[in-house]
């Protein structure tokens, strides 16, 4: 109240030399310290600040200039503040990575002139970075939604009447996304290659959508496939920028992970840790603030754990003499029973137990599922609440991070393609469950935003933070900042969808028939054939050739009926949503993205429906001897695929990124060589899923996209 009445004397005395307003005469000063115009962190975030209120006024907004009708007045940095230690890291009895406290706080007093004074305070630079956003999009309608488009209003009066007094808290010191970019997403080929047209523009405009959205970390793959006489340079230019703009940057690499092209601290068993000093001392020219190693050289490989943790406690002593990152690891969702390798434990000595509180860790889960729900058949597992176990187990001894998924794409979510609305409560609830354990960092694990899947990763980026206003909380929900960007005629239809997903693709456990089948579903060799999403008890082929009518009748009972009513629900739901309006507006055209979201998972359904009841009458009338009088459903699972088709076409003019880049074959730097987007672009499994009910095939090899030797980096 002191700092407030201050400000109000002093604009008292300025404004004897100002004339009177009208009061339609929208004028907007920004009053900021000359510190924060030297300093890179809030000078770039206070010009875009300026020019995003130009764009939605269209009015006169001046910085440091006379006062006026809103004036916006930004704090003094106290340096010595600014580097204390914070909530997070103050009861911390690790090594534990710094972030200046980045809270903030806005309030708003009238003067007896009508004119506005809103007064920030904020005790860092990134805390005044994240309060200016902060106000345009949780005050004044803007909605920074996706990297490439923002969503400005337009207004020609100021849209805050009243006196309001407004906190902002950072639930975790440490969020933002990581970029899974040993998938062919939008920014795999502009982060892994230099010369690609625009990638460092791309990359720029990636980094300034975290700074929208009160983020602070970003992270993405690394992989042996780039140049790297020419690559770290690249890699210089954009960790400096992501560095001005108060950014956290880590790059993901693997020891020896030899799946997926991943980069390899060391190569060959000669010489490792010559090999690991000269990539690290080559990695260390970008000025990386972190290190995320992966351990394991695939995902189901252990063993050799004793060697292996030598050379981590190596890495551990070169980044703690020799740089500024710290090393960070994740713990996969595989259990340790289900590795392959040496289960052999290994204990560390006390000096280099010690060392080994330097690294942090990142505790991973897959897919829509979150780490405390009882049911979520993922890599061999029941659930996931061991990743919870460890997750609090780990953060009583060093620092530790959460670290869940937006999207899986492989035969999952937005590759089939599907829109799967339980992210949203999955991902809130852990983020709930993260903030009562205290948690102090969440990642996220981001792979592709196409398909209403931009939704995920914006609404993770702002339930990141608590907003107060007038003392009264704001209450967190699922579906809130949909609410926020459709249009209000179809928010029930949306709530709806949710609703419906929520019973019957988890709490029925549907996904496990809509989902697309893999190699690993179909290989045959047990030692190999890990359920990594959810499958079927009974398998495809089985159905087709070997179950019994007591199985056929139990898949008429209790599947089918239900695949029938999760498809014509959703379809009711997405006409409820094509009766609103024609989709036109920057808003309904999010309609439509989510309305054709929405209408191909009611159509896979469909489709999974044709077949599945096409295998089950081709195996029936095998067992009773019958002549076969069902090929109609074959016919009618191509007409489904045909409309989901149209529907891809549409969708695909309105892809934010080339399409030649995300839905198409090309040579790339992963081990795919298509975008992630191209197996949506023909509807490629719905097709498969046909064919193999035809011809009976079932081979992991039949119609197969996936370069398994690349993938599996057995060639290059």
């Amino acid at each position: 109240m002191v700092i407030r009445r201050l400000v109000l004397i002093v604009f008292s005395i300025i404004s004897f030399s100002v004339s009177t307003f009208a009061s339609n005469d929208l004028k907007i000063n920004i009053i900021a310290p000359q510190t924060l115009l030297d300093t890179s962190i809030s000078s770039i975030s206070i010009l875009d600040f300026q020019s995003l209120l130009k764009q939605a006024c269209n009015c006169e907004v001046t910085l440091n200039g006379k006062v006026t009708k809103v004036n916006i007045v930004l704090p003094y940095v106290d340096d010595s503040i600014a580097s204390a230690p914070t909530v997070f890291s103050q009861n911390a009895v690790f090594p534990y990575k710094h972030f200046p406290a980045h809270q903030y706080r806005w309030q708003q007093v009238q003067d007896k002139k009508k004119r506005y004074h809103l007064m920030l305070d904020a005790t860092s630079f990134q805390g005044i970075n994240f309060g200016l956003y902060g106000l345009l999009q949780e005050k004044l309608g803007f909605r920074f939604y996706h990297p490439r488009k923002t969503i400005i209003p337009h207004f020609d009066e100021w849209k805050l009447k009243e006196d309001f007094d407004w906190n902002a808290t950072p639930l975790f010191d440490k969020k933002g996304f990581h970029l899974h970019t040993q998938h062919p997403l939008e920014l795999t080929e502009q982060l892994l290659d230099e010369s690609k047209a625009n990638a460092l523009n791309d990359i720029k405009e990636y980094i300034n959508w975290l700074c929208r959205n009160g983020q602070n970390y970003f992270e993405f793959c690394l992989l042996r496939s780039i140049k790297k006489d020419t690559w770290i340079e690249h890699a210089k230019s954009f960790t400096e920028y992501a560095h001005q703009r108060g950014l956290l940057v880590s790059v993901d690499l693997s020891l020896h992970m030899i799946q997926q092209k991943a980069f390899q601290l060391y190569g060959s068993s000669v010489n490792k840790k010559k090999q690991i000093e000269r990539n690290l001392n080559w990695l260390n020219k970008a000025n990386w603030d972190f290190i995320n190693m992966e351990f394991s050289t695939a995902e189901f490989i252990g063993g050799n754990k004793q060697k292996k943790e030598e050379l981590r406690q190596y890495i551990l002593q070169w980044l703690q003499e020799n740089s500024k990152a710290k090393l960070m690891g994740r713990q996969h969702v595989v259990t340790l029973e289900n590795e392959a390798g040496s289960k052999k434990d290994f204990q560390l000595d006390s000096a280099n137990a010690l060392l080994d509180k330097q690294r942090g860790v990142l505790a991973h889960t897959v897919m829509f599922y979150d780490m405390t729900e009882q049911n979520a058949p993922v890599y061999e597992n029941k659930n996931q609440r061991h990743i919870f176990n460890f997750l609090l187990k780990e953060n009583k001894t060093r620092e530790t991070w959460y670290y869940p998924e937006s999207a899986y794409w492989i035969t999952f979510d937005n590759s089939v393609p599907m829109l799967l609305l339980p992210y949203l409560k999955a991902r809130l609830t852990d983020i709930d469950t993260c903030v009562y354990y205290k948690i102090p960092g969440h990642i996220t694990f981001s792979s592709g935003w196409e398909w209403g899947y931009w939704l995920n990763d914006w609404s993770i980026a702002r339930w990141s933070w608590q907003h107060t206003t007038n003392g009264v909380k704001e209450l967190r929900t699922p579906e809130m900042y949909a609410h926020q960007i459709l249009d209000s005629a179809i928010l029930s239809s949306f709530d709806k969808s949710l609703k419906l997903q929520q019973e019957y693709l988890k709490d029925s456990s549907l996904m496990q028939w809509m989902t697309a089948m893999t190699i690993t579903d179909e290989i045959g060799i047990k030692s190999i054939a890990h359920e990594y999403h959810p499958r079927p008890k009974l398998s495809y082929k089985y159905i087709r050739n070997k179950a019994s009518l007591k199985e056929l009748e139990q898949i008429q009972t209790d599947v089918i009926p239900v695949l029938n009513r999760f498809a014509e629900n959703t379809k009711k739901v997405v006409s409820e949503i094509r009766k609103v309006q024609p989709f036109i507006t920057d808003s309904s055209k999010l309609n439509a993205e989510v309305a054709e979201g929405l209408e191909v998972t009611s159509l896979r359904a469909f489709h999974r429906l044709n077949t599945l009841k096409y295998l089950v009458a081709k195996r029936e009338s095998k067992i009773k001897h019958e002549k076969f009088k069902a090929d109609s459903l074959l016919q009618n699972a191509a007409k489904v695929r045909v409309q989901a088709l149209k529907i891809v076409e549409d969708r695909e003019k309105n892809y934010r990124y080339p399409v030649d880049l995300i839905a198409r074959k090309r040579w790339d730097h992963t081990a795919y060589h298509f975008g992630y987007l191209y197996p949506v672009s023909n509807l490629h499994f719905w097709e498969r899923e046909e064919k193999q009910a035809e011809k009976n095939q079932y081979r992991p090899l039949f119609m197969n996209i996936w370069n398994m030797g690349r993938i599996a980096g057995l060639v290059k």
